[in-house]
């Protein structure tokens, strides 16, 4: 009837409605009412209540599970209201973030939580980009560290050679053990950090190029600290003075395998020369990779034999070849022309350095008499006084040897020179005693057999033992050597 008021739905009349009591029930238990408060409210029996909090274990739920459930309980209401006031939506956003605050809390707890799960700021302090931290960085006051460091361990001979550091073409012959390798390894480190010139080095094998990269990452971590890696080496050179980032170098370390630079542009320096198989494509390579007048090239070497490819480079006739009698030029290249340098008409820059030079020139590392005793005359003057040896007479000239021999770091994959078991297969022996009347020192040399049983052909070089190390020593003293197992 029109006028009466509507007497308020009953739980039954509301069930046809979707409801859930049981989880009506556990809300308004976690919101603080009694058993009694909630059956009164659902109009269910208070044993029913009582019962589903019992089963349920409603007061074994943690204050996050309970305080979640209410939340949500509040925000559902919330949205399903159709008109909505000011202070509604005030209280949806304000329970949106308590709802994502239990979010970060409820990370937190499960396995592998972490601090950064409740607080955003300390989650967000890792989250931006990163610099990554310069691979190989020099930078110009490190380069001032290294190139002060360079300067203040020189010889005077060494100084020399840095003064001579742009010319186009240097070839230096010089005498065993002064430190060249030492020396050139931080020229041109220097060079390429000042100039942007990449660097080549190609040495008579790549274990002897190696020595070369290890004497750049020592000289470099010894000063500022900084470990070179990798293999070519590209350093980070930073930026020059007015802020601009300056360009990479590269450092290649190559041995004799020649046609792996080709492509390359930079300066290039050829250690041990003399020595190298191949010099003519070597140095045809080294002319391509440095065309460009701002690139230089330099080799030094102790000498070898007169029969070597490099040494009509040395003398000029290699200048004089195919060109006419009014062309030709003629080069001193006696120790007194060449010992302070000079620079010939074919545009080279030559020098010889004896030991005896180096020594004048503030070396003090050895006693040269001592090695006057050691050595025989022609092994003096060959190793340390820069004289080349005539082997066109011998038995087995370096021309005819040089072909046979190989780079072992490139090619024998089976042999770890630094291992305290070189080569694991079948070695041979061989053993020349002490009998020449013109001093030759006896000498042992070890093979690996061939695994070819069909090529008896032995692969040499496993190990050498220096013949030197067996000059006038009586049989017992040579007994001792072999007696130390390493193959």
């Amino acid at each position: 009837m029109a006028g009466m008021k509507q007497k308020p739905a009953t739980t039954r009349e509301r069930a046809v409605k979707p409801f859930d009591p049981k989880r009506h029930a556990r809300t308004l238990y976690w919101c603080g009412w009694s058993v009694s408060q909630i059956a009164e409210e659902i109009e269910l029996p208070r044993t029913t209540v009582q019962s589903w909090k019992d089963r349920d274990k409603w007061d074994d739920a943690s204050p996050l599970m309970q305080a979640e459930t209410c939340l949500t309980t509040r925000f559902n209401l919330l949205v399903m209201k159709e008109e909505k006031t000011g202070h509604d939506f005030k209280e949806i956003d304000l329970l949106g973030r308590e709802m994502e605050r239990l979010a970060r809390v409820r990370r937190y707890e499960a396995p592998g939580g972490h601090e950064g799960d409740l607080n955003p700021k300390v989650q967000n302090r890792n989250k931006g980009e990163r610099k990554k931290a310069a691979r190989n960085l020099i930078s110009r006051e490190t380069v001032e560290k290294l190139d002060a460091a360079f300067r203040e361990a020189l010889f005077g001979y060494q100084e020399n050679w840095l003064s001579t550091t742009g010319r186009r073409i240097r070839m230096l012959l010089k005498s065993r053990q002064i430190g060249a390798t030492w020396y050139f390894a931080r020229e041109r480190l220097l060079r390429a950090l000042e100039t942007g010139n990449n660097q080549i080095f190609i040495s008579a094998s790549r274990a002897q190029a190696n020595i070369f990269r290890n004497y750049i990452v020592d000289f470099v971590y010894k000063v500022s600290g900084v470990q070179l890696t990798g293999d070519p080496m590209v350093i980070d050179r930073g930026q020059d003075a007015d802020g601009n980032i300056l360009e990479p170098v590269t450092l290649y370390f190559l041995g004799t395998n020649y046609r792996t630079a080709q492509g390359y542009t930079g300066d290039v320096i050829i250690d041990e020369y003399a020595w190298i198989y191949g010099f003519d494509d070597i140095f045809k390579v080294a002319s391509a990779i440095a065309t460009h007048k701002r690139f230089t090239i330099t080799l030094f070497s102790t000498p070898s034999t007169i029969a070597h490819p490099s040494y009509p480079m040395w003398t000029g006739e290699r200048f004089n070849r195919k060109r006419s009698k009014a062309d030709r030029v003629k080069i001193d290249i006696s120790h007194e022309a060449l010992k302070a340098g000079a620079v010939g008409p074919d545009g080279i820059y030559r020098q010889i350095i004896t030991l005896q030079d180096a020594i004048d020139a503030g070396f003090d590392l050895v006693d040269i008499e001592e090695l006057r005793l050691q050595y025989s005359i022609d092994e003096f003057a060959n190793l340390f006084g820069c004289e080349f040896v005539d082997d066109s007479k011998s038995s087995f000239p370096l021309h005819l040897i040089k072909p046979c021999m190989v780079d072992s770091w490139d090619v024998w994959d089976d042999f770890a020179p630094l291992a305290i078991r070189p080569y694991k297969g079948e070695t041979w022996i061989g053993y020349d005693p002490d009998a020449s009347e013109q001093g030759d020192g006896a000498g042992v040399v070890v093979c690996a057999a061939p695994k070819n049983k069909k090529r008896q052909v032995p692969r040499l070089g496993a190990e050498e033992v220096s013949r030197s190390g067996f000059r006038a020593a009586g049989r017992r003293d040579q007994e001792a050597h072999p007696k130390i197992p390493r193959h």
